[in-house]
């Protein structure tokens, strides 16, 4: 039997230091041993300029003077996991499997649709509100779950060893953009046209391709092809302890044995440093 260990959407470190309170672009929900991550994904600043994660509390000022407030990412974060919480909730254990997560999922996608149609989008300052996001529902001694992009689902055995990780999309295009694009072109993501360019022909793009690889990446935002990059999984749990699902502001905390041990052996250390990030822990009881 999992119970839920830890739920909490934490700040930039920089901004409790300070007291400060910028927009939250993470959401989560939880219908018992159902959950929902999702991460809205950063967008220009209000003059069309590119924002950085701030690191002191100059530039963290700067963020919530001149970041989008209310930010149509949150509210795409939060679509989807409303979404996802309500409906599967209209399921039976029985009656769920891998087609009804991808169902799921593809509703959760096409909810964005209103937010974002009749739009002017220029992929900068009028860019589409979206975010990544994980799901899933603990059904016996099984997860059934999806992801999208580069929020996660790790699972964990008693040990700390990690024994299923969700496919993170976004590394694919990463390391084409590290060792192939950004070789053979000039770009920096502070250009306007580079940063519209990645967004419109990478984005939720499954016919970009390298060497008959596909290079893109996926984000649910309403949009037809953001279902491609849906992936759903059956996973079982017999050897499982831990269920852990998290937006990337929680990668550094999972990078190796030790910073997941550290992490979750003494898991308010968690809140003390780190950009932006969301954690949800369920753990086995014995």
């Amino acid at each position: 039997m999992f119970k839920l260990k830890y739920d909490k959407i934490l700040d930039n470190v920089i901004f409790t230091k300070n007291n400060l309170k910028p927009v939250v672009e993470d959401y989560f929900d939880i219908n018992d041993l159902s959950f929902c991550v999702a991460d809205g994904v950063t967008r220009d600043d209000i003059y069309g300029n590119p924002v950085i994660y701030p690191q002191t509390y100059e530039e963290a000022m700067e963020w919530i003077e001149k970041y989008p407030n209310p930010s149509g990412a949150s509210k795409a974060a939060q679509i989807v996991c409303k979404t996802f919480i309500n409906e599967i909730s209209k399921y039976s254990h029985e009656k769920i499997n891998k087609k009804i997560i991808l169902k799921i999922a593809k509703q959760c996608n096409y909810a964005l649709k209103s937010i974002n149609d009749n739009r002017v989008i220029d992929y900068l300052k009028e860019d589409y509100y979206c975010c990544e996001a994980v799901g899933g529902i603990i059904v016996g001694d099984y997860l059934y779950c999806f992801s999208l992009g580069d929020c996660h689902i790790t699972l964990l055995d008693s040990d700390f060893n990690v024994i299923f990780n969700t496919i993170n999309n976004h590394s694919y295009f990463e390391k084409y953009l590290r060792d192939v694009y950004s070789k053979n072109n000039i770009f920096s993501w502070d250009s306007p046209k580079d940063r519209a360019m990645v967004r419109k022909e990478y984005r939720n793009c499954p016919s970009k391709k390298y060497n008959g690889k596909s290079i893109s990446f996926g984000a649910f935002s309403g949009e037809k092809n953001a279902e491609y990059y849906i992936n759903t999984y059956k996973v079982k749990l017999n050897n499982i302890k831990y269920i852990c699902a998290y937006s990337d502001g929680c990668e550094p905390f999972f990078k190796n044995k030790k910073t997941i041990k550290d992490t979750l052996e003494n898991i308010k250390s968690l809140e003390y440093t780190g950009k932006e990030r969301t954690l949800i822990v369920y753990e086995k009881e014995d």
